[in-house]
This record gives C-alpha cells, sequence and structure tokens, in this order.
C-alpha cells in the first residue's frame, strides 16, 4: 500500500513547495512528482509542479484521468491540528 498525501506547504509566491504524507514524511514537490511517477502513492500516477495530479485511466481509453489540485488540501498546521497522521 502506497503512501498518501495529506498536506501541502505553500511558498512565498503560493505554489506548492512540500507535500506531507499520512505518515508525517514530508518531501519537496520535485521529490513528490518523481515518487508519484514511481507509484509510491495511492492512486496517483502522475503530479505536476502546479499540484495538479494524475490517474490511469479506469475508462480503459489509454488516456489519464486529471484529478483536482493539491491546493485542496490543508496546510501542514492545519493537517497536524486535525490529526490526520497515522500511529
Amino acid at each position: 500500500m502506497g503512501e498518501k498525501i495529506i498536506a501541502v506547504r505553500k511558498d512565498r509566491n503560493g505554489d506548492i513547495a512540500e507535500v506531507m504524507t499520512h505518515t508525517g514524511r514530508v518531501i519537496s514537490i520535485e521529490q513528490a512528482m518523481q515518487e508519484a511517477r514511481d507509484g509510491n502513492f495511492d492512486s496517483l500516477d502522475a503530479i505536476d509542479r502546479e499540484g495538479n495530479w494524475y490517474i490511469k485511466s479506469s475508462t480503459g481509453d489509454g488516456e489519464p484521468e486529471a484529478g483536482g489540485n493539491l491546493d485542496m488540501l490543508p496546510s501542514f498546521e492545519q493537517a497536524m491540528h486535525e490529526d490526520n497522521l497515522e500511529g
């Protein structure tokens, strides 16, 4: 089972700089992009620099399905306050 991204941290420009997983691991958006390509996250096959995520098509047409944006996730502080971490 892969990890789930539960929170984001933005830089001064409002761009996603880091993500937090449900295990509490914090990684850069660049590392998250690579780990998505490597299949390390549940259901995510790709993440782009803007935080859009993609999964392999479930309709069988060979086209990836675009999902939401990581911007929809809470900040690190909100996630830790809401106790979304495992263990």
